[in-house]
């Protein structure tokens, strides 16, 4: 992997499919016939000087057979959140002046979201650009907490949040674009989830809120195409919405 390029861009993708009824790795879950990680390494590929790293775990031999040749990896062994999954890429982020974060089964994030994020990112100069739209149906996803002038107040994870988060639309659904100093910075201060034990790498948001740095959140229209396909049911939701 060569450090010349100008992004690199992480895919989180250790996790297991067990909701999915599927013994495979949850990467390579297929949705319309193809793995769930070729849509995102698709999209990425079609941006300019990107750099593909993806962090497996679960039967992470399987993955790296299928990724070779298109991303490098590292392994996260034991699944302690995507903070922690974030923080076994320090030695590569360092070496890269901006640094992608995505989810690995949110499939439908595509090359001209990806390619808007990037120049909100530049323009803004800001340390953190990430994606985020207004639900209209219940997740258990992160809520994105803004004023009325649209600047971020802070992210609250569904299982933290009270009555009158939980009713709040915004949903924030991990897809970051850092400067990559700040991110090594800001990994390093992530605490273990109270309730989890998780290291949660939205807290990097609550973080730099703290910091008084620059962020960038990017509305998209359509939510579905941020959806992480975590469950069936989720399957189900996708395949209706674009009958």
């Amino acid at each position: 992997m060569s450090s010349k390029s100008k992004y690199l861009a992480i895919i989180l993708a250790a996790g297991k499919g067990n909701r999915l009824d599927y013994n495979g790795p949850k990467p390579l879950f297929e949705v319309s016939g193809r793995p769930m990680i070729d849509y995102l390494i698709d999209s990425f590929l079609e941006l300019e000087s990107v750099d593909l790293l993806t962090v497996v775990g679960h039967q992470q031999d399987k993955i790296i057979s299928y990724i070779k040749g298109r991303s490098d990896y590292v392994t996260q062994d034991k699944q302690l959140g995507t903070g922690h999954a974030a923080l076994q890429c320090i030695d590569y982020i360092k070496k890269y002046k901006n640094t992608f974060i995505v989810v690995g089964d949110a499939p439908f994030v595509s090359s001209i979201h990806l390619k808007n994020m990037a120049n909100e990112h530049r323009k803004s100069k800001s340390d953190c650009t990430f994606l985020y739209s207004k639900f209209p149906i219940k997740l258990p996803y992160g809520r994105l907490l803004l004023n009325k002038d649209g600047k971020v107040q802070g992210v609250i994870e569904e299982h933290n949040a009270d009555p009158k988060i939980k009713k709040e639309k915004n949903y924030f659904t991990s897809q970051y674009l850092f400067n990559s100093k700040i991110l090594i910075e800001v990994l390093n201060r992530i605490k273990p989830d109270s309730k989890t034990d998780e290291y949660n790498l939205t807290d990097s948001i609550n973080l730099l809120i703290q910091d008084n740095s620059r962020l960038r959140p990017v509305f998209i229209e359509n939510f579905w195409e941020l959806i992480g396909i975590n469950s069936i049911d989720d399957l189900s939701l996708i395949r209706s919405l674009n009958e």
